[in-house]
């Protein structure tokens, strides 16, 4: 009966602070489930660099032995 009582509390005080956001948020979050946004805009910051190497992958590089020296072993 405890815990029955604990999950029913528990339960209101959820409903209690959802009801809380849309009372205040109500017109944000709706305008957020439609994709737009009060406060999105371009954001603004140092640009960023990105580095990229064109080097073969290490499946494509040749082997550094010799295939003699291979043989040898």
């Amino acid at each position: 009966m405890l815990a029955l009582a604990f999950t029913l509390v528990l339960f209101g005080f959820v409903v209690t602070m959802v009801v809380n956001v849309i009372r205040r948020d109500g017109r944000k979050v709706i305008a957020a489930l439609e994709g737009r946004s009060w406060t999105a805009g371009p954001i603004e910051g140092r640009p960023v660099t990105i580095r990229f190497n064109p080097q073969r992958t290490e499946v494509e590089l040749q082997p550094t032995w010799q295939p003699v020296l291979r043989a040898a072993a």
